[in-house]
């Protein structure tokens, strides 16, 4: 191989390289590089729900994920990692897989039996709406870009089978919905800082996310959805926004009515006005205002109704290293071929949230209403501090 080009790929052999390499390498040699994919799949009932995630760090050398189901309030999850160039042409990892049928309409995640947890399954995603883009995520933090990440989410339902300890489940589309992600860029909170670092205590805190957040103010909201309209038609609420407690709008928001044809139309200001368990911090019921321009002067104002669809159910992300975790980060080596889980029977125990804030990071089952209009959706969140709108019940 030559010292200044990195190896072959399959994806070479096609017209679409963007820099003045291979595949094998990527444009920046930031070490947060990263590309992830991500699913939360759920039934309808809120009886059951399946998370996968993966993320490639080419400047890491490093493929990691996990998969994993909740069920009531007992959740078991899969981790795996191992080094990329032992498979250039492959995000497969232990024993999760993801396999793109057909783009942007069938997406195959297989979790294979293993030794970490007794779960297995072979799940397709199938999207319902359009793949959409939220705004590029730009965050600089003491001179250095931090962030910049693009990423696009996508509606769906989702066929094939699931086994619990021996016990397969058949799942229907008619009976799940679900969604997905896909980002690229450079991203906060891949691996561990280095060292060297000044402390944050030190720093200006300006535009960070990362960071011990105790004691201070931070409201963190992300929502998608999808809504049916009685002719058929359909449409997403999605939006997402951080705030660090000062006066203004928030420090970044994004948020589009996305509609089944592909048009977005961006939402100017949103107010959510939700209550939160005090035990867990798990959102159970609200309104989201949001206020579009209209046409001249004009502002449009439309309410959409949200409430949670089983109050017990929410998959945690934190055990798939969306924070750190038994020592564990995203990005992280943790050997050439790692491979571990546990179970949690109660993810809702208090304790559980007096140990860190990011276990409140979960993905939430909601039904959405907007009048006659009606869906489900998925919220994440976190609430520290006092905020306008929230209400801890």
């Amino acid at each position: 191989m030559i010292p200044s080009i990195a190896p072959l790929t399959a994806a070479d052999e096609h017209f679409n390289h963007q820099i003045v390499n291979t595949h094998g390498a990527v444009g920046t040699p930031d070490r947060a590089w990263t590309e992830k994919a991500w699913f939360t799949l759920m039934r309808k009932d809120g009886q059951l729900q399946v998370n996968f995630g993966l993320g490639k760090y080419a400047n890491r050398n490093i493929v990691d994920g996990f998969a994993g189901v909740q069920q009531g309030t007992q959740q078991r999850t899969v981790r795996a990692s191992r080094l990329l160039d032992d498979d250039l042409d492959s995000v497969d990892v232990g024993p999760l897989s993801y396999e793109v049928i057909d783009p942007y309409k069938a997406i195959r995640l297989t979790l294979a039996e293993n030794s970490a947890q007794p779960i297995r399954f072979d799940l397709t995603f199938h999207a319902t709406m359009p793949a959409f883009f939220e705004n590029r995520d730009v965050v600089v933090h003491e001179g250095r870009t931090a962030s910049d990440v693009i990423r696009f989410h996508q509606a769906g339902t989702v066929s094939g089978w699931i086994e619990i300890d021996g016990e397969r489940q058949e799942v229907n589309p008619e009976e799940w919905f679900g969604f997905r992600d896909r980002s690229w860029g450079v991203r906060e909170h891949v691996g561990l800082d280095p060292t060297d670092l000044v402390p944050a205590a030190l720093g200006t805190k300006s535009g960070s996310t990362g960071g011990n957040k105790t004691g201070a103010a931070y409201h963190f909201n992300w929502l998608v959805s999808k809504i049916d309209r009685p002719d058929g038609t359909s449409y997403d609420l999605a939006y997402y926004f951080r705030d660090f407690g000062g006066d203004g709008p928030p420090q970044f928001f994004c948020g589009y009515i996305n509609e089944s044809d592909g048009l977005q139309t961006p939402i100017l200001q949103l107010y959510p006005e939700i209550d939160y368990r005090a035990s867990d911090r798990g959102a159970m019921r609200g309104t989201v205002t949001a206020l579009l321009a209209g046409k001249g002067k004009q502002i449009v104002e439309r309410v959409f109704e949200i409430e949670v669809i089983n109050p017990e159910m929410g998959f945690r992300l934190l055990p798939g290293m969306y924070g750190e975790w038994k020592g564990q980060l995203h990005g992280s080596f943790k050997g050439e071929n790692f491979l571990d889980g546990e179970c949690i029977d109660d993810v809702n125990n208090p304790d559980k949230l007096a140990e860190t804030y990011r276990w409140q990071i979960r993905d939430r089952p909601i039904r959405i209403r907007e009048g006659e209009n009606s869906g489900y959706g998925d919220m994440e969140s976190i609430i520290l501090g006092d905020y306008p709108g929230v209400r801890i019940v």
